[in-house]
C-alpha cells in the first residue's frame, strides 16, 4: 500500500494510502487538526510541530540496556539451597545473587523480590511464601519463580512410578506436582508465569562424569540421599519440564518453564553458580543473538545461547541440555536498546576444561557512519503479539482476504473485553511498519466489549497501491491506553507519514516500540509505581499492562 501524497510528488513506492481529500489538502494547521491520544498525552508530539518528540524522563537508569522497566505488577520468588548437610552446593550462593539479578532484568522491582534461602526452604516455608505472594498479586500481574538446589527422584508406591521432586534444606522433598500446586493459584490469575529450575532429577551419569578435570569443577545437583536407587536412571513419565499450562490453571502461551537439564541428565553446580543459571545471565546480559532480527530477545533465543555455551564447555558424556516448555516466543525483558551482537569468534581451547564459558569478546566499535542495524518488521510485530494474554479474545475481520491494488481496506474489530484499540501495519515492502490507528484524524480508539468497530472510519482510508504481496495487520486491545511518545522515541525512530506514525526499521526503534506497546501509558504515575498496600484491584486495573491481540494477513493483488 502506498501513500498517495508522496506518490503524486515522486515515483517512490511508499506503503499507506489515505483519502483523496487528505492527499489534496496542504497540511492542516494546529487550529483544525484533531490530534490522536499519542499527541495529547503528556510530553507527546507538540501541536503544530508533529515532527518533534519530547523527552519525558520517566525511564530509570539501568546498569545496561538489557533491563526491563521495573513495574510493581511484576513479582519474583527466589528459592535457593546451598547448605545441604551431606552434599553442599557452594555455587548456589552465586545463584542466589544471579536469580535476583535475573528478576531485576525481567522488570521486577527490588521490593517485589522475595528471597527464600537455606533453613527457610521447607515444605511449610514454600507454602507460606506462595500464599503471601498470592495475597500481594493482582489479576494481570507477572510472576517469576526461580529454584536452585538439589533435585531427587524416588519411587512412589501409590503410582508405581518414579516421582520427581525438589529437595528442601531439611532433606525432605516437595514433588513437582506439589510445587506446581503451590504456584497454581498465582499462575491462574497472572498474565505470565516464568519458572526456572536449576536442579535435576537423575544421578546415574554423575558416576561417569567424564574426565577428572571435569569432575573436579562440577557437582551434580541431584541428591542421592533423597532418591530411590532404582530411580537414579529412570525417566519420569511426567517431567516438570513437560508440564502444560492446564497443570497451572493457565494456558501454554502464558506459561514458560526453563529446566536446567533433561529428565535423564544431570544439572551441574560450578564455582560460578549453576551452569544453566550462569550462562542464562551471561546470555541475557549481552551474549545472546537476536537471530530473527526483531529487536528483542525471546526465551527461545536465550535458551539457544545457553545451550551453545554449555556445548562448548561440557564433555559429551556429562552434557546437560536446557529444556524449554510453554511460550518460547516470550520476551522476558524489552530494554531501552536492541540486543548486542556478540563476536562470533570461537571459545579458546582452554575453555574446554573450565566450568563455564567465558563471556564473548566485545565486538569492535562500529564506525560513526555505519548504517543502522536493519530489523525484520514482521518479527518485531510477532514479538509484541507473543506478549498478549491469549485468554482475551480479539477478532479482526477483513472484508476480503485479498485487496486489489487501487481498492480500499475495510475491516472490523471486536473484543471480549472493554479496551483501547491499536492497529499496526506491516506492508508488502518488508521495511514498513506503521501505527495506523489511532491517528491524527481519528483519535477515538475506546471499544466496548463485544461491540464492532469498523475501520477505517469516515475521515480516513487506506488504499492498496502496491507492490503486490502480503500485508500484515496486528490489532491490540489494551486494558489501559498506550503512549508511544512516553518512552522518548527520538525523531530518527518515528516519523509522521500523513496522519500515521511510521516506525523506522531499526533495532533501536523496535526495542523502544516493544516496550511502549507492552506497558501502560500510566506506568510513570505515582499510584502505578506504588508497591504498598494501596495497590488494590482498582489501582491494578488503572495501571494494567495486559492486552489481547490478533494478527491477520491480506494479499495485495493486481
Amino acid at each position: 500500500m502506498n501513500h498517495p501524497v508522496f506518490a503524486r510528488m515522486r515515483a517512490l513506492c511508499l506503503l499507506l494510502g489515505v483519502s483523496a481529500a487528505w492527499a489534496q489538502q496542504p497540511p492542516a494547521t494546529p487550529a483544525v487538526v484533531q490530534h490522536s491520544p499519542l499527541s495529547q498525552l503528556r510530553s507527546g508530539r507538540e501541536a503544530g510541530n508533529n515532527g518533534q518528540i519530547l523527552t519525558t524522563g520517566i525511564r530509570t537508569v539501568q546498569p545496561d540496556a538489557n533491563y526491563a522497566e521495573p513495574v510493581p505488577s511484576n513479582h519474583a520468588l527466589i528459592i535457593t539451597v546451598s547448605e545441604y548437610q551431606k552434599s553442599p552446593l557452594p555455587g548456589v550462593l552465586t545463584d542466589r545473587k544471579l536469580g535476583i539479578e535475573l528478576a531485576q532484568r525481567f522488570g521486577v522491582p527490588p521490593q517485589n523480590i522475595v528471597e527464600l534461602s537455606e533453613r527457610q526452604v521447607t515444605r511449610e516455608g514454600l507454602k507460606q511464601a506462595f500464599a503471601s505472594m498470592n495475597q500481594a498479586m493482582m489479576p494481570g500481574d507477572k510472576l517469576y519463580v526461580y529454584f536452585s538446589g538439589h533435585g531427587a527422584r524416588y519411587f512412589n508406591k501409590a503410582t508405581g512410578q518414579c516421582t520427581e521432586s525438589l529437595v528442601m534444606q531439611d532433606m525432605r522433598v516437595v514433588t513437582n506436582a506439589e510445587f506446581a500446586g503451590m504456584i497454581r493459584p498465582l499462575s491462574a490469575k497472572a498474565d505470565k508465569t516464568v519458572v526456572m529450575l536449576d536442579s535435576c532429577h537423575s544421578g546415574g551419569v554423575a558416576q561417569a562424569a567424564g574426565s577428572r578435570s571435569f569432575a573436579a569443577g562440577y557437582r551434580p545437583k541431584f541428591s542421592a540421599e533423597a532418591s530411590s536407587p532404582q530411580c537414579s536412571l529412570a525417566v519420569n513419565l511426567g517431567s516438570f519440564s513437560q508440564a502444560r499450562g492446564v497443570d497451572f490453571h493457565t494456558t501454554d502461551h502464558n506459561l514458560v518453564i526453563l529446566a536446567a537439564a533433561r529428565n535423564n541428565e544431570v544439572a551441574w553446580d560450578t564455582s560460578k553458580g549453576g551452569a544453566m543459571t550462569y550462562n542464562f545471565e551471561q546470555c541475557l546480559a549481552g551474549g545472546a543473538v537476536d537471530t530473527d532480527h526483531s529487536g528483542a530477545l525471546s526465551m527461545q533465543e536465550l535458551t539457544a545461547c545457553v545451550q551453545a555455551r554449555l556445548d562448548k564447555t561440557q564433555e559429551d558424556s556429562a552434557r546437560q541440555h536446557a529444556t524449554l516448555a510453554g511460550n518460547a516466543a516470550l520476551v522476558p525483558a524489552f530494554g531501552d536498546a536492541p540486543p548486542s551482537q556478540p563476536s562470533t569468534g570461537s571459545v579458546p581451547p582452554a575453555a574446554a576444561n573450565s566450568a563455564v564459558a567465558p563471556a564473548p569478546a566485545p565486538a569492535a566499535p562500529a564506525a560513526n557512519d555505519a548504517a543502522p542495524v536493519p530489523i525484520d518488521t514482521l518479527a518485531t510485530l510477532n514479538d509484541i503479539f507473543n506478549q498478549r494474554d491469549d485468554r482475551w479474545q480479539v477478532d479482526a475481520m477483513l472484508a476480503s482476504p485479498a485487496l486489489k491494488i487501487g481498492s480500499n481496506l475495510s475491516m472490523s474489530v471486536r473484543s471480549a473485553r472493554d479496551g483501547y484499540v491499536y492497529v499496526f501495519y506491516r506492508g508488502s515492502q518488508p521495511d514498513s511498519l506503521y501505527l495506523l490507528f489511532p491517528n491524527t484524524l481519528d483519535p477515538a480508539n475506546a471499544l466496548k466489549a463485544n461491540q464492532l468497530m469498523q475501520l477505517p472510519r469516515q475521515d480516513w482510508s487506506v488504499t492498496a497501491l502496491g507492490p503486490k504481496g502480503t500485508d500484515y495487520l496486528m490489532v491490540m486491545v489494551t486494558e489501559t491506553p498506550r503512549d508511544f511518545s512516553a518512552l522518548s522515541l527520538p525523531a530518527e525512530y518515528v516519523s509522521q507519514s500523513g496522519p500515521f506514525e511510521k516506525i523506522r526499521p531499526t533495532a533501536q526503534a523496535a526495542a523502544r516500540i516493544g516496550q511502549a506497546a507492552t506497558l501502560s501509558a500510566a506506568v510513570a504515575q505515582k499510584e502505578c509505581q506504588s508497591t504498598d498496600a494501596k495497590r488494590d484491584l482498582g489501582v491494578a486495573r488503572r495501571c494494567s499492562n495486559v492486552f489481547g491481540a490478533t494478527m491477520v494477513s491480506l494479499q495485495e493483488t493486481e
